[in-house]
């Protein structure tokens, strides 16, 4: 099962089937790590060690059979009227005529729902030039083109081999280690490399073109980050204690626009799961080829004021797992930064610990209330005490005195070649931030929200 990659790099694991976080039937794994004194070792009390010990969380992942039903009916939020996204809503027609709609009419800068045989999930295409009857771009990390066929008034896509593969039939490079941007986020490149080497990830090519089920259109970039300088309420804020999961079309863009919330300044920090070894499907689902993430992620590395940490889990390597850790590069956001490298933090591991849910919460700047509600969530019931509460604060206060603000910077503008504004690339030292398993007490990452 994928859990056990994971169980080899931490430890001791157990199997437990859990209830109350979504479903009463929902499985979950948890593995236990002692508190292992990061506190000791710096000097701090003891007394301390019981709000620290530490229980990691995986639920279900997307689409399995727990979830599948939820997908394309949650809400997030307190107004139930207001989708996050305003999408496209073709994803209930079976039309053919519609797919193959969706395909003339798209324009580059648009991602593309794309359902394949025997997938209940879609999985997307983001466009990058078109033609006629054709349109290119990058899906689950390979150069893809989807291609009206007239004689059949169906919808088929087919991997771009030539400039992919070697005449040994084998990879010879990737999208991604053929961009640059990758190689600052230290630990990526090589992980990249090793992963189409063992054949792992780009998952295998296609043989010959696949018949799509159905294709339609998401929204483009520029729609998604226009709704987000609108109100980023929905990608800052945190879980609130009604919320019941992510629609298909949300979960899709999460990621992205988590980054855009952080990127114009409406957002402290952010995490984003570069890379996910324990999972099943390896080349299929991994947050790194949802829509619009490899772009934001560039965007990133062209922008001076924000500094990034990359984290694996603790006492493993990145083949397990790659975490980016986004934050402004003053106090005291960079001093939070390193103090979740510290103990291995993975945005795709939640946390079963109230202390740490709570610190980080604070630290990626949700709501407190929010906070709470997650809290509650993950143990039995019980939200925030003031105990935790007063000791995550002291531990805070104790990394800098420059107070926190949730909003670090305003009138941000992304340069585009409408505008003509460039920024300049700078070297980088090296941002890797590794983790000693006996001096780790856990590893947080995102709320279980993926689901």
């Amino acid at each position: 099962m994928p859990g056990r990659l994971l169980e080899r790099a931490l430890g001791k694991w157990r199997d437990t089937a859990t209830s109350g976080v979504d479903d009463a039937d929902d499985a979950m794994q948890t593995t236990v790590i002692t508190s292992r004194t990061a506190a000791s070792a710096c000097g701090r009390p003891r007394a301390r060690d019981g709000a620290r010990n530490a229980t990691i969380v995986r639920t279900n992942p997307p689409g399995s059979a727990a979830n599948r039903g939820r997908q394309g009916v949650a809400r997030r939020g307190d107004d139930a009227r207001t989708r996050a996204i305003a999408v496209d809503d073709t994803n209930s027609s079976s039309s053919m005529t519609s797919s193959m709609d969706a395909v003339r009419g798209c324009a580059v800068g648009d991602a593309l729902r794309v359902r394949l045989p025997g997938e209940t999930r879609a999985s997307y295409l983001e466009v990058e030039a078109t033609s006629a009857n054709r349109a290119h771009g990058a899906f689950r990390g390979v150069d893809a083109v989807l291609e009206v066929c007239e004689e059949t008034n169906r919808v088929l896509l087919s991997e771009i081999v030539d400039a992919n593969f070697g005449k040994d039939g084998k990879r010879k490079s990737t999208r991604l280690l053929r961009e640059t941007f990758t190689r600052s986020y230290d630990g990526l490149t090589t992980t990249l490399e090793m992963l189409r080497r063992s054949g792992e990830y780009p998952a295998p090519g296609f043989s010959g073109a696949i018949e799509c089920e159905e294709v339609s259109r998401l929204c483009s970039l520029e729609e998604l980050r226009a709704r987000v300088s609108e109100d980023a309420s929905f990608w800052a804020d945190g879980s609130p204690k009604d919320f019941q999961g992510l629609s298909a079309d949300e979960h899709a863009t999460l990621n992205a626009g988590e980054i855009l919330a952080f990127q114009c300044g409406c957002r402290p920090m952010c995490m984003v799961q570069l890379w996910t070894g324990w999972e099943d499907d390896l080349g299929r689902r991994q947050s790194i080829d949802m829509p619009f993430v490899a772009r934001l992620l560039k965007e990133i590395t062209e922008d001076d004021e924000i500094g990034i940490i990359t984290v694996v889990p603790p006492g493993a390597s990145e083949k397990l797992g790659i975490t980016a850790l986004l934050y402004p590069r003053k106090s005291p956001y960079k001093e939070r930064a390193k103090l979740l490298a510290s103990f291995g933090a993975q945005a795709a591991i939640v946390a079963g610990s109230a202390y740490y849910q709570t610190l980080i919460g604070r630290c990626l700047g949700y709501k407190e209330e929010n906070i709470d509600a997650h809290v509650k969530q993950y143990n039995k019931g019980v939200g925030v005490s003031k105990q935790i509460s007063d000791l995550v604060e002291e531990e805070l206060a104790a990394l800098s005195a420059v107070p926190a603000s949730k909003r670090w910077r305003d009138g941000f503008a992304v340069a585009t070649a409408s505008n003509d504004k460039s920024r300049s690339r700078r070297k980088k030292k090296s941002n890797r931030a590794s983790s000693n398993f006996e001096d780790v007490e856990m590893m947080f990452g995102r709320r279980g929200r993926s689901k």
